[in-house]
């Protein structure tokens, strides 16, 4: 059954005229083809928008000679096609819009109203806004269109408001007319809707929250201000004048200007002469030009103009229709212009209009001239405070949509602004712009008197205003000819509140000729159609419900079917609204007002309680005023709007929340009393308006007239139920299985079941209320508080603790937050969040017991009957299921939540002393992830475990002395610190590696200072029990040297290393190297000063043995024997053991065990190769997905390589040459990946090296041991991943094929013949860990071949200065017929871009293949190299590639290559380029 837009019964167009006799009052339905989603009205012609989109035009079309009755429209053939959305009737003009934001005009263009340069009738055109300033300028989309009778507006989505045609009703700064093409107001305000009246504007514009005034451009200027909330009265007061200068015309006067205009206006001046002064302030007000540019003989005085007002009763009528069925109000479309006005239908307007400004000049120059500001009229109102100006001030716009109610929407929450200002500009002869007289203002002006007032729609007459307030209030002002205003028959310059029949609720207006239209909900749900204007009797009416249009002197209504029950609801539910919101604005003004103005006198709590309920009840009360605009809006389009874009559905979240917070803060002020005082202030304050709001109570009142403000307060709760009880009205008009039926059921029973809740909540406040009245005293004044609800208690002895004496006393007490144990004077209060429940098992004792448990006490409560038990059990874990935000409802016994989160405050002593905790519990234990805070400042943040904290988490310890804190990020087991983390001292040490019990404990890494300072200093290498122990790396740079140490069993040795020493030091004595291999071998200090005996023997083999003192590098007194070698004497034996440091320190094999021991920890492993692989594997998972948890700032890439190494690959099959691949791209993987232990073991290896062996570590003398750790890494590497994938064969063995099926064995047959894969761990390990490891130690080759190199690369230089043949003769090759040998000679030059000795081996194959291949074609098929032909050759290769440092290469290569290819092809390759490269160095000159 859902609705059927297409329905006949939609869009029915009546018409009738509004100033014919009373039978013609009565609307006549136009039989129409098309249902009509719009109607507009112009001077003597009209406008239709069908379904569909077309546009219809009727009446008298002057621009086409045509006359067309209503009852068969002309239909706009021009139009078809363009989506039209929006149509406007001007006096002679009409405008469509449409979807894309377009503009379309045609009609009279005397004026330019249509936007054309040609000032003839216009058919059809395209008016596309665009925007000239924009670079490049752009077409503006256009969501809203008014038309007058000489001037157009156009509101676009960004809320700027555009304007063309004549008159000063344009609100442009300009004195050209007419304006032939839209040009932007210029003023920086938020418009919302706009309406154009014959010579008039008005504009609906969002305020803004105040600015600094002193932004502005003039500081000079004063704004005008009231306050928001200035009511208005039915006289025309004249306000005091303050002392700003401020210019009614709507125009900034400057300085000079101001004083030029006064000394003019304040003359005795005859009748000609103030003519002439009215021409000045026009043209100076207009121009800004000097005021004698305009002093000449030639202005002719402008003829008198008087106009003539007509005052008739006022006439409100009720119509009621006689023939039609009853319909209902769908959308209400206004525009009235005269069509009697003195300047004629065609007649051109003054830009500025002269002719209104002279009218006041006269009347106002005595006023004038005891005013102290120099503006044209006094209608500047005294501001009360800076805080009430005006607050429409620039800001940033906000999108609308289509339609007049376009920009109504906030940008925030989607709801309806009723912040807003009228702002009106234009002719105000009638007094219609409301600004207090009858001046034209060139320039949009703020109506103050209406700021505040949250108006809602604006509309235009012809010499009259109409606004609609969210309260339903009506405000006029303007002519008052025929009694259009609705109060009185005089005209107005002020808004004025319409005088309106009580329960009438206004919630639409329109404004025509000489007439208005309101549209009210009376006591149906029917809305009813008011007139107030001209007419010839005063007879009621048939009321008719629909929609209404005005023009001229003719109105129009649409009008809708009750289809399907749909209108009728919506109907329903927008009056509801508009009622509930009238009535939360009178119980805000008749009693919440005047009690905050005298509240004081009830105690600090309860004042705080009392404007929280007043905070609540605004917040609700703004949300029903927005709610019930946006129904309003909702109605103007209801064909075309969508059910389930209604707030309650849209916000329904909003609605909720905002009545649980008011039904909450109504609760508390009921459970503290604070009705009972709010009362008593209300006989006090109210006096006559007790009446009043008595007959605003739901419920009845006593004879005495006094108001029951609990069940006051609590009606808004009822609300919730008559909006399920409507949208379930609504769902009932759709079909069960559309999505609108489901959304609105749904919607429905949200709220129904909010509604239960809060009068449950309301029956829980009235208990206790009641509770705390008749148990007054002490504890009452400690536990009563505002938010604590009663649940029950047990006065009646039926609870008592367990063991409890003979003679002992206690009571128990549930409150929806707490468990309060009272025990004679004493008591102790557990709150929920913290309180475990557990029924305890009935035994031989047959006792009915209950086990309480807390963070810091465990006890049993005892029941006295089985019942009794069963109902605090119940209770209890109701209690608790709803603290922890559960619905607190059929919670069966024993089912309360063993894990949780909750807060806690410790009291007992320990540990947690005063501390307090926010996280996750278990069982009455911090269990999971949480936060710990003690009073002097320690932080705790990560996880706990039964009660402790165990796992990662990050802690803070303030240090006094220092005023800094000390941090811990890392893992914790037992409540210490224990694992790996990083520890910040607040001195600037920093420590990171591993503990164990708090202590630091294997390997790690303490740092002291910045690195750019002298007194820094980092250590790398084993700790035991907080001690340095073991290996490890120091270096000071502070004495510029890196220290080797062991100290194991307590005797320290080391190697220590200046820039040009190297010292070997262990217990007191040592050797020291110089750079140029002289050395000392005897006794010296740890700061290098000898003292004692030693030798010192000279680079030529001299030596002095003897007694020696003083230091290394500032000189030594020697007291010994020097001794000379002999000649022919051998080689010192001695000497060359000294040089080899081997001796001296730790093996290779034994350095950094700590890092790999915290490898194998983190993979689950005791010790090495110790442990099962299963847990080993899970724990690598575990610490991956940790690791993603933990890092939300990962980037795709990085989150994508952790997702794969998330999942265990299949580790124990045999490895073969299928799965080999992908073991070796997994451990690439997790090589890069520093969150996996090997990603993490490969980067704490390469830090240690290259702390090791970069810097002043790169000597000569310690390559050996470079190459030796990084044979020592590959084992231990090798032993890991062994671990982990036990398929891998041993070193040398050959890797397997996949079983092949007999289907399959012959495509794989040629694959078997192309040789077998040799499994070595330096190829697959090799490649992961040396390109990291390349630097340091390729620089150490460098270092120790330097003298070679320089020979080698001497030669290199000088041989490459020969030509090729020549060079080629040289070197012995024979017939290379111009042969250069190019491609081998760039082959060779990659091996400087290569880092393992594995891919620099396939460079010098490549190089080769190269070689062979030019040299091919020069020999026969059959020929086969020998040395002699290859060598020269091949020399002749690696002089022209020019690789320096070949030496370090070629030894790189030696010491690291994989053994098992060392005899083979590639083996003998290498052999030749290292003979290359040693017959190159050798090698003679040409």
């Amino acid at each position: 059954k859902e609705k059927d837009l297409t329905s006949p019964e939609r869009g029915l167009l009546h018409v009738w005229h509004s100033a014919g006799p009373f039978d013609h009052l009565c609307p006549e339905r136009v039989l129409l083809s098309r249902p009509v989603l719009q109607a507009t009205l112009g001077e003597h012609h009209g406008v239709l928008l069908t379904q569909g989109g077309q546009v219809y035009s009727f009446g008298e079309l002057l621009w086409r000679d045509l006359s067309i009755p209503v009852s068969a429209p002309l239909l706009e053939v021009s139009l078809l096609g363009k989506l039209v959305v929006h149509v406007a009737a001007g006096g002679f003009h009409c405008g469509a819009l449409t979807e894309q934001g377009n503009i379309y005009m045609w009609g009279e263009n005397t004026a330019g109203q249509c936007g054309l340069t040609d000032l003839g009738a216009v058919k059809n055109i395209t008016g596309c806004v665009v925007d000239s300033e924009a670079i490049p300028p752009a077409a503006v989309r256009i969501v809203d269109l008014a038309c007058g009778r000489e001037h157009s507006l156009a509101l676009s989505s960004q809320n700027e408001l555009w304007a063309w045609g004549s008159g000063c009703q344009l609100g442009l700064v300009t004195n050209a007319f007419p304006v032939l093409k839209p040009q932007k107001v210029s003023f920086s305000m938020d418009f919302l809707q706009v309406a154009c009246g014959a010579y008039h504007s008005l504009a609906l514009v969002r305020s803004l929250p105040p600015q600094n005034y002193n932004t502005q451009k003039c500081p000079e200027k004063k704004e005008r201000g009231q306050s928001p909330h200035f009511s208005v009265t039915g006289k025309e007061d004249m306000f005091a004048v303050d002392e700003a200068h401020y210019c009614p015309l709507g125009v900034e006067l400057k300085d000079t200007l101001t004083r030029e205009v006064s000394i003019i206006i304040k003359e005795n001046l005859t009748n000609q002469i103030m003519d002439m002064a009215y021409i000045l302030v026009v043209q100076i007000l207009s121009t800004a030009r000097p005021l004698h540019s305009f002093c000449n003989p030639g202005n002719e005085r402008i003829e008198e103009f008087s106009a003539m007002w007509i005052h008739t009763q006022n006439l409100v009528l009720c119509l009621h229709p006689k023939t039609l069925s009853p319909t209902l109000y769908l959308q209400l479309y206004l525009r009235s212009y005269s069509n009697s006005g003195v300047f004629g239908p065609y007649s051109s307007s003054s830009p500025v209009c002269l002719e209104e400004v002279r009218l006041r000049l006269e009347a106002e120059k005595k006023e004038l001239q005891w005013q102290k500001s120099s503006s044209l009229t006094n209608i500047n109102q005294k501001a009360k405070t800076a805080a009430n100006r005006r607050r429409s001030l620039p800001g940033t716009p906000t999108h609308g949509r289509n339609g007049w109610t376009a920009a109504h929407e906030e940008a925030g929450d989607g709801l309806p602004s009723l912040e807003t200002e009228v702002w009106s500009w234009g002719r105000g002869s009638e007094g219609q712009l409301g600004h207090g007289d009858q001046l034209a203002r060139l320039q949009p002006l703020c109506i103050k008197s209406l700021t505040g007032e949250e108006v809602i729609k604006v509309s235009a007459g012809s010499h009259h205003s109409l606004a609609l307030s969210a309260q339903c209030q009506v405000y006029s002002w303007g002519s008052n000819m025929c009694g259009q205003l609705g109060h009185g028959s005089s005209p107005v310059t002020v808004p004025q509140q319409a005088k309106l029949s009580d329960g009438l609720r206004v919630w639409d207006v329109s404004a025509g000729q000489s007439h208005s239209l309101l549209l009210a909900d009376g006591d149906c749900v029917q809305p009813i159609l008011l007139y107030c204007g001209q007419c010839q009797e005063s007879m009621p009416c048939p009321c008719i419900n629909g929609l209404s249009f005005l023009g001229g002197q003719r109105c129009a209504v649409l009008a809708d079917q009750n289809v399907m029950g749909f209108i009728s609801t919506i109907h329903e539910l927008a009056s509801k609204e508009r009622h509930f919101y009238c009535w939360l604005s009178s119980i805000r003004k008749l009693l919440l007002n005047p009690l905050q103005s005298v509240c004081s006198t009830l105690g600090e709590p309860r004042i705080h309680l009392f404007f929280s309920l007043c905070e609540s009840f605004d917040h609700l009360n703004a949300l029903i005023g927005q709610d019930s605009t946006s129904l309003n809006y909702f109605l103007h389009d209801v064909q075309r709007c969508n059910v389930t874009t209604l707030p309650l559905l849209t916000h329904t979240d909003c609605f909720l929340d905002s009545y649980k917070k008011y039904c909450s803060a109504l609760g508390n002020v009921q459970v503290m009393g604070g009705f009972q005082s709010l009362h008593k202030l209300s006989l006090e304050c109210l006096g006559s308006q007790q009446i009043t709001l008595a007959q605003l109570c739901a419920s009845d009142q006593s004879v005495s007239g006094d108001v029951d403000l609990v069940s006051l307060m609590y009606w808004p709760l009822q609300q919730l139920h008559q909006y399920s009880r409507v949208l379930l009205k609504l769902a009932a008009c759709y079909d069960v299985l559309t999505v609108e039926y489901q959304y609105l059921h749904q919607t429905a029973n949200q709220y129904e079941s909010v509604y239960l809740s809060l009068l449950r909540r309301k029956k829980e406040a009235e208990s206790t209320f009641l509770f705390w009245k008749t148990h007054s005293g002490k504890i009452a004044e400690v536990l009563r508080l505002p938010h604590r609800r009663i649940v029950c208690e047990s006065s009646n002895r039926s609870l008592t603790l367990q063991k409890a004496g003979r003679f002992s006393h206690h009571w128990f007490i549930l409150f929806n937050d707490a468990l309060v144990h009272t025990q004679f004077s004493s008591h102790h209060v557990y709150p929920l969040t913290c309180l475990w429940v557990k029924p305890v098992t009935e035994d031989s004792n047959a006792l009915y017991a209950i086990k309480i448990t807390c963070p810091e006490e465990t006890f049993t409560m005892v029941a006295s009957t089985p019942q009794e038990k069963n109902k605090w059990l119940r209770s209890l874990n109701q209690a608790v299921d709803q603290v922890l935000g559960g619905g607190g409802q059929g919670s069966s016994p024993g089912v309360a939540v063993m894990s949780r989160a909750a807060s806690y405050t410790f009291t007992g002593d320990g540990r947690f002393k005063d501390a307090h905790y926010h996280g996750s519990w278990l069982g009455g234990r911090v269990h999971g992830r949480g936060t710990m805070k003690w009073p002097d400042g320690r932080t705790y943040k990560g996880n706990f475990k039964n009660g402790q904290e165990d796992g990662y988490g990050e802690c803070i310890i303030p240090n006094k002395v220092l005023n800094k804190p000390d941090s811990y990020q890392g893992n914790w087991k037992d409540g210490k610190i224990h694992g790996f983390g990083k520890y910040k001292y607040a001195n600037g040490e920093v420590y990171e590696g591993c503990y164990y019990e708090g202590q630091r404990h294997g390997y790690g890494m303490l740092s002291s200072g910045k690195r750019i300072r002298a007194s820094s200093s980092v250590f790398i290498g084993q700790w035991l029990q907080d001690k340095r122990t073991g290996y490890g790396v120091y270096d000071d740079i502070t004495r510029l040297y890196i220290l080797f140490a062991s100290f194991l069993n307590k005797h320290e040795k080391y190697i220590c290393i200046n820039f040009d020493v190297m010292c070997v030091f262990s217990q007191g004595s040592g050797l020291l190297l110089s750079d140029d291999d002289t050395y000392f071998h005897g006794e010296f200090s740890d700061d290098w000063t000898i003292n004692g005996k030693g030798v010192l023997s000279l680079v030529n083999g001299d030596c002095i043995d003897g007694q020696f003192s003083g230091e290394w590098s500032a000189g030594l007194k020697v007291v010994g024997t020097y001794t000379k070698p002999a000649i022919n004497e051998p080689e010192n034996k001695e000497r060359s053991r000294l040089f080899k440091l081997g001796q001296y320190v730790v093996p290779a094999d034994q350095r950094w065990g700590c890092v790999f021991n915290e490898c194998w920890s983190r993979l689950g492993c005791d010790t090495a190769g110790r442990g099962e692989r299963t847990k080993a594997w899970e724990n690598i998972a575990v610490t991956i997905t940790t690791a993603r948890r933990h890092s939300p700032g990962l980037s795709r890439s990085q989150s994508k390589v952790l997702e794969c190494l998330e999942f265990i690959p299949q580790h124990e099959e045999s490895v073969t040459t299928a799965n080999y691949d992908n073991i070796r791209r997994y451990l690439i993987k997790a090589c890069e990946t520093p969150l996996h232990p090997l990603g993490w073991l490969v980067e704490t290896l390469v830090t240690v090296y290259r702390m090791t062996y970069i810097g002043v570590g790169s000597n000569r003398r310690l390559l050996s041991q470079a190459v030796q750790e990084v044979l020592a890494y590959l084992t231990h590497f090798n032993s890991i991943v062994r671990f982990l994938f036990p398929g891998l064969p041993e070193d040398g063995g050959i890797i397997p094929d996949p079983p092949i099926s007999p289907s399959t064995s012959r495509c794989v047959a040629n694959s078997l013949e192309q040789g077998v894969v040799v499994f070595s761990s330096s190829s697959l390990l090799l490649p992961l860990l040396l390109p990291q490891l390349y630097p340091p130690l390729f620089t150490l080759y460098c270092l120790q071949q330097e003298q070679e190199e320089a020979q080698y690369w001497e030669r290199i230089l000088q041989l490459n200065k020969q030509p090729d043949q020549s060079l080629l003769s040289f070197l012995g090759v024979q017939d290379s017929k111009d042969a250069c040998f190019i491609s081998a000679v760039e082959t060779l030059q990659q091996i400087s871009t290569t880092f393992t000795p594995s891919d620099k081996l396939l460079v010098i194959q490549k190089t080769f293949e190269e070689l062979t291949q030019e040299v091919k074609p020069m020999l026969d098929d059959d020929f086969l190299w020998c040395m002699d032909d290859l060598l020269p050759l091949f020399i002749y290769v690696v002089i022209r590639a020019r690789i320096r440092n070949l030496g370090a290469e070629v030894s790189l290569i030696e010491d690291l290559m994989d053994p098992n290819i060392q005899h083979g092809e590639m083996g003998l390759m290498f052999t030749t380029l290292k003979a290359c490269y040693i017959q190159i160095q050798h090698e003679s000159t040409i």
